[in-house]
């Protein structure tokens, strides 16, 4: 399992199928977030509870598109 990702709206996330998706607003209720919805690339919205989100195995795609072996080579140089 990969490192739980918080939700930040306006950010991409890859799930384990390979599809993208952003994080369209986070709805709180008391100061306690309540809902996040999510939108996949071709337009779909879903509606999640915080547990769903957390059931979510995401990686934020910049670190998907970059790679994290990318990193550690560079650091090896």
């Amino acid at each position: 399992m990969r490192k739980r990702q918080k939700p930040v709206p306006g950010n991409y996330y890859i799930n384990l199928a390979g599809q993208l998706l952003r994080v369209k607003c986070i709805l709180y209720s008391y100061g306690e977030m309540t809902r996040i919805i999510i939108e996949y690339l071709d337009g779909k919205h879903v509606n999640l509870t915080h547990d769903e989100w957390t059931w979510l195995d995401l990686t934020v795609y910049s670190d998907w598109f970059t790679g994290q072996e990318s990193k550690e080579r560079d650091h090896q140089i």
